[in-house]
């Protein structure tokens, strides 16, 4: 692989982004929008943004850093890890400390990927399939580290960008809703469920898909539409594998975590 004029990639070097649309193509046809969650969790925020995602009865994945359940730094994560299992939603990793694993040292970037999932798996008691890179970063060392790990990098479509210092709730709000509105297909929402701003945020948000999709009604164009992880992870598995697990599950509570611990 080469960047520039012919100029060779080292294993650290940032390479082009990850292919977009994150999640695929729609599958319905659809403007759908698939909602994550990065760097949680948080005891003060995460179950605020539980709370508004339950009303809406809406689903998400939570890409969590190792550290923020580390039994040894903090003892109030293991009841948010159950609830969001036990609501329906999706647990990814999102490593150890939350480092840049281009720039780090091989071994560190290893560590970061292992004992960050160690970690989020012994918190929740499943296996975990889908992993984003801090930042997003991409490079030639990271890709072969994922695919050692028969891990994938789950890239964003959408950015909230609300860790920035000059953000504020209206221009979460301004530039995901007009992000939304552009839309064509199927886009993954990145968000973080560690931002007060987000709690703000999340319910302008989804008030304005509701009137979105009132206006969209009346002039025949594209619904917007949630897509639930669980029916994302059952595009990503063989038909009958697919089957298998549906009938298998009785408690359809239980989908969502099962189908995420047999990804590939």
């Amino acid at each position: 692989m080469a960047i520039g004029l012919g100029a060779p990639l080292s294993s650290t070097a940032t390479a082009k982004g990850w292919p977009t649309p994150a999640a695929g193509e729609s599958a319905s046809g659809d403007v759908e929008l698939l909602l994550t969650f990065d760097d949680g969790p948080n005891p003060e925020t995460t179950p605020k943004v539980l709370d508004l995602l339950k009303e809406r009865k809406l689903h998400a994945i939570f890409f969590m850093v190792g550290e923020m359940v580390d039994p040894k730094k903090t003892k109030k994560a293991a009841a948010i890890v159950q609830r969001i299992l036990d609501e329906g939603h999706v647990i990814a990793t999102h490593t150890w400390r939350h480092r840049d694993l281009c720039k780090i040292k091989a071994d560190d970037a290893a560590a970061e990927i292992d004992h960050g999932r160690e970690l989020i798996e012994k918190a929740s008691g499943f296996r975990t399939a889908w992993f984003r890179t801090p930042g997003g970063v991409r490079c030639t060392r990271l890709e072969e580290m994922l695919a050692e790990r028969h891990l994938a990098h789950f890239h964003w479509d959408i950015d909230s960008q609300e860790w920035k210092k000059d953000r504020t709730v209206e221009k979460v709000v301004k530039m995901i809703t007009n992000d939304i509105a552009r839309a064509q297909s199927r886009s993954v929402v990145l968000m973080h469920d560690t931002k007060k701003i987000v709690v703000q945020a999340l319910p302008e948000i989804l008030k304005f898909v509701d009137e979105e999709n009132i206006r969209r009604a009346k002039s025949n164009k594209k619904r917007i539409r949630f897509l639930e992880p669980s029916v994302l992870a059952r595009e990503q598995l063989t038909p009958g594998l697919a089957a298998w697990v549906a009938e298998a599950t009785a408690n359809l509570r239980e989908l969502p975590r099962m189908l995420a611990t047999i990804l590939p």
